[in-house]
């Protein structure tokens, strides 16, 4: 399945869809992400809102999103930035989840790069930082194709119902 879509950061008006993506997400993949579904649920939706409105100060914290004609979020990915002046060269992305339907399409890599675009053209940032389950094959293989590293491994980085689950450390060096 192709869709025509946009890689734009997402702004106060796409929270209705962010919501369903964000479900999605947690339902899909528990061991990408720090939230889980239950607690997500849990919220308010005033604390929902509270907390993606934290995002939407683009450049140096955001989400972008692959968002298709009818305002449908069928991918997304999290920037995090330093404010502290010696840790301004580093930032950290996160949170990248694509739909399952529109898998293999190369949306990812699309968010991928349009988030390490701006970082490096726009807020000048050296180093982009993530993390990933050593058990996620298909983006560890993706962020290794797109020159990212491992520099460590963190062991039981999560637990998850009752399993660990360790992360390998990988940045990208910009400049």
């Amino acid at each position: 399945m192709t869709t025509d879509y946009n890689i734009r950061p997402l702004e106060i008006d796409d929270f209705p869809a962010f919501l369903n993506i964000q479900r999605e997400a947690l339902l899909q993949a528990p061991e990408v992400f720090g939230s889980d579904y239950d607690w997500f649920e849990g919220l308010s939706v005033l604390s929902k809102e509270q907390r993606f409105e934290k995002y939407v100060n683009y450049p140096y914290q955001y989400l972008l999103g692959a968002v298709d004609v009818s305002g449908r979020i069928i991918g997304m990915i999290g920037y995090s930035g330093q404010e502290q002046m010696k840790l301004r060269h580093k930032g950290r992305l996160w949170g990248l989840f694509v739909l399952e339907e529109f898998r293999g399409q190369g949306i990812a890599s699309k968010l991928i790069a349009s988030l390490i675009e701006t970082a490096r053209d726009i807020l000048e940032v050296e180093q982009i930082q993530l993390t990933v389950s050593t058990h996620n094959e298909a983006s560890y293989g993706l962020y290794l194709r797109l020159g990212f590293a491992v520099y460590g491994t963190e062991l039981r980085a999560m637990k998850v119902d009752n399993y660990y689950v360790d992360e390998y450390l990988m940045v990208k060096f910009l400049v």
